[in-house]
């Protein structure tokens, strides 16, 4: 997973495969099919990964405090400069790849719904001030996180997506 993640798809070269996985050629074809089945599999452990740790970071009480971690979370990275493999493959392989698109647009909607369960819990707590349409809102949010995976993912300087996050977070409170 990680060595896509780096890499991409296309980059990763058969011996890359072998190397990290410590399987033979023919192990590794016997085990996933092909290095397209193995990828599928590795994006879909990074994205259940993703979305166990975004779904606990949004599940606390405060809305807007929950959002603002998870901005803040994928900013930090805990040093990682890969971005976000989702918003990588999105880019390079989904427009290309129908069965990666089903699954990169799977993510999105996934990523929206929990930006939506965070929203109306917290309109109904008092601890999101928004009257914007909540579903307009999380599409806000769920497209503005992917382009802050592509800036990391660009290594842009962190002055800028501390800059886009506060005016992000911003909006979200805001009540038009």
């Amino acid at each position: 997973m990680t060595l896509f993640w780096s890499k991409g798809f296309e980059p990763t070269s058969l011996n890359d495969l072998l190397q990290a996985t410590g399987l033979s050629m023919s192990s590794l074809y016997e085990t996933f099919g092909s290095k397209h089945e193995l990828f599928l599999r590795a994006f879909q452990l990074y994205k259940k990964d993703r979305m166990d740790g975004f779904s606990a970071c949004l599940s606390q009480p405060n809305a807007y405090l929950a959002i603002s971690t998870a901005f803040q979370t994928v900013l930090d990275g805990n040093g990682n400069q890969m971005g976000c493999m989702t918003a990588n493959e999105a880019i390079e392989l989904a427009p290309h790849d129908p069965k990666l698109q089903e699954l990169v647009e799977s993510d999105f909607h996934e990523i929206e719904q929990v930006f939506l369960e965070a929203i109306e819990r917290g309109k109904q707590n008092g601890s999101l001030r928004t009257g914007t349409e909540s579903r307009k809102r999380t599409r806000f949010l769920t497209v503005s996180l992917q382009e802050i995976n592509v800036m990391i993912r660009a290594k842009a300087q962190g002055d800028v997506m501390e800059d886009t996050i506060s005016v992000i977070l911003e909006k979200l409170n805001e009540r038009k």
